[in-house]
């Protein structure tokens, strides 16, 4: 189990009037050079769920993943808003990391909601595996990522990994949220390309700005929901 010496208390809100604590423990892991640490953009991406539309009237066997969860605050929060199941990717040297947060918010994950993590390797990213060793190879009806874009090689990475797992369906959705650094903007833009170019669409966008009394990364966000094009979901 991870070290829990570090732990830190998130507002998010359910809703307009409503919110939850999440705890977060941010242990000193380390994997290709990152720190385990919750970034501005996922707390943005957390904060920014509860207003919008996702459909799980239909879910597949991993409703929900994300993809580079760091501390795992946006899945979790999806998790217990959207009341289903989600399975926190990342990294491998971060996975007791995400199993340590999932267990210090247990008591807001009532059924049917259901939290799992395990790693997913993009450059592979054919199966994901469970903290257990089981692997797994399935389809997400909504893939979440927070600031997953800080190298030349992510745009591809990332794109080939949401390409896989995205169930074929008009009602999927990709969630992404970033923040818009100047050094890494033209792998954002070369991001939306290859999405587009792989048969998705964005349908909605925006901009998010954090507190700079809190956050000392870069606080201004965008954020954007895609869909698979009409011509390339099957159903």
């Amino acid at each position: 189990m991870a070290d829990r010496s570090l732990e830190r208390k998130f507002s998010i809100p359910l809703d307009n009037d409503n919110s939850i604590d999440l705890r977060i423990g941010e242990p000193a892991l380390r994997a290709e050079g990152l720190s385990f640490s919750t970034w501005t953009s996922s707390f943005v991406l957390a904060s920014l769920l509860h207003k919008l539309d996702v459909d799980l009237s239909n879910p597949t066997e991993i409703p929900v993943l994300e993809l580079g969860a760091g501390t795992g605050l946006v899945g979790l929060t999806a998790a217990i808003l959207w009341r289903t199941s989600a399975v926190l990717t990342d990294l491998s040297p971060f996975v007791p990391g995400l199993a340590n947060n999932i267990a210090l918010n247990a008591a807001l994950i009532s059924a049917p909601s259901h939290v799992d993590c395990g790693s997913l390797d993009w450059a592979q990213p054919g199966s994901l595996t469970f903290q257990d060793g089981k692997t797994i190879a399935a389809k997400s009806n909504v893939i979440l990522a927070a600031d997953t874009i800080y190298s030349e090689e992510h745009p591809a990475l990332l794109s080939n990994a949401i390409l896989q797992w995205l169930a074929p369906d008009q009602k999927s959705r990709v969630i992404l949220t970033y923040p818009l650094r100047v050094a890494y903007l033209d792998q954002l833009r070369e991001l939306w390309q290859l999405l587009e170019d792989g048969g998705l669409e964005a349908i909605s966008e925006g901009k998010e700005q954090a507190s700079t009394d809190v956050w000392d990364d870069e606080c201004l966000c965008e954020w954007s929901v895609w869909r698979w094009k009409k011509d390339a979901a099957s159903t």
